[in-house]
């Protein structure tokens, strides 16, 4: 859906202006990426591309550690990838099958069938649970170890977004519905639901499990405590879509990413912008468009964040 509004970013991002120089720049991939993510520790990206299938980067010196598919001698075409909360484990999936893969040493760990068409996908601390939305209405919560689908939660709208906290037990899920719930997952059961708008484009939750943040298409963001239901701030612009988002370790920040190519800090209790990053354009004729698919913030300062065509900027704190 993301790839829909490009044309209207592309228009937005000439607007801001020539972009932030960052520490380091890297190219993963010839074309575009149907799904990317960057680890929680800042150390890896991982890449579903159009002409180079799945794979695991190394960062710090922009090496390809494996090569990620589903079936051997063919390249997969990923739905949605992304890490566990430690880092340790990655996921990736297409349309209807999830694997689990060792990040230490590139080896699958698990796979799995699902059947409602997967969008969204997220992994808590050492692989243990996985949260993955889907098309058909509902988001599946899997035990890893054994493959079990512990719980199927329902919206009334394909779930675009979702997130967990790092041991597994609190979820959130955002829907083209418009809801935002958080769930008690071992009981299957919504313990908060949030109504900021038309169809949520992105989710996150600290790693406790106590702060969760929602975006919209064409919106503003949104954070609440998820114990209470009380709403702590706003972050973001009217009219332009936050892409992604990511608390800091200790769920004092978040980070966020839109279509425009930005990347913002926001303190969470007041929603006061606390820092912005703005990449460099890859072109501007023939224009393109560079949305901002996944984003970290370590506790150093330092930012990482990986785009629709398959390129890492990182910004380093020289404080930090």
């Amino acid at each position: 859906m993301l790839r829909s509004i490009i044309c209207f970013s592309i228009l937005c991002s000439l607007l801001i202006g020539c972009g932030d120089t960052p520490s380091k720049h890297i190219e993963l991939t010839e074309q575009s990426a149907y799904a990317s993510a960057i680890s929680p520790d800042g150390k890896y990206a991982l890449v579903g591309s159009v002409l180079h299938g799945g794979s695991l980067w190394r960062l710090k010196d922009s090496e390809r550690l494996y090569n990620w598919n589903h079936d051997k001698g063919q390249l997969t075409s990923m739905a949605a990838v992304t890490f566990s909360t430690d880092s340790l484990f990655a996921l990736t999936a297409d349309k209807k099958r999830l694997v689990m893969w060792e990040v230490k040493t590139g080896k699958p760990s698990g796979f799995w069938g699902a059947s409602g068409g997967i969008l969204s996908l997220a992994l808590s601390d050492n692989g243990k649970y996985a949260l993955v939305g889907q098309e058909n209405y509902t988001a599946l919560y899997i035990e890893t170890s054994t493959g079990s689908i512990l719980q199927k939660l329902n919206h009334s709208g394909d779930i675009n977004t979702v997130a967990i906290s790092a041991d597994g037990k609190i979820g959130v899920t955002g829907s083209e519905d418009g809801i935002v719930k958080v769930w008690k997952l071992s009981e299957g059961k919504a313990i908060q639901t949030f109504s900021p708008g038309d169809d949520i484009s992105t989710v996150a939750i600290s790693r406790k499990g106590t702060i969760v943040f929602a975006g919209l298409y064409y919106g503003t963001g949104k954070i609440w405590n998820a114990r209470t239901g009380k709403e702590l701030s706003t972050v973001g612009y009217p009219r332009i879509t936050l892409s992604a988002g990511r608390f800091s370790a200790n769920g004092r920040k978040l980070i966020t990413g839109d279509t425009v190519r930005r990347v913002m800090v926001w303190n969470v209790k007041t929603g006061k912008k606390l820092q912005q990053k703005v990449a460099k354009v890859p072109s501007l004729y023939p224009p393109s468009g560079l949305v901002v698919e996944e984003v970290s913030l370590l506790p150093n300062g330092t930012i990482s964040t990986i785009y629709s065509n398959g390129s890492v900027n990182i910004w380093r704190n020289k404080k930090g």
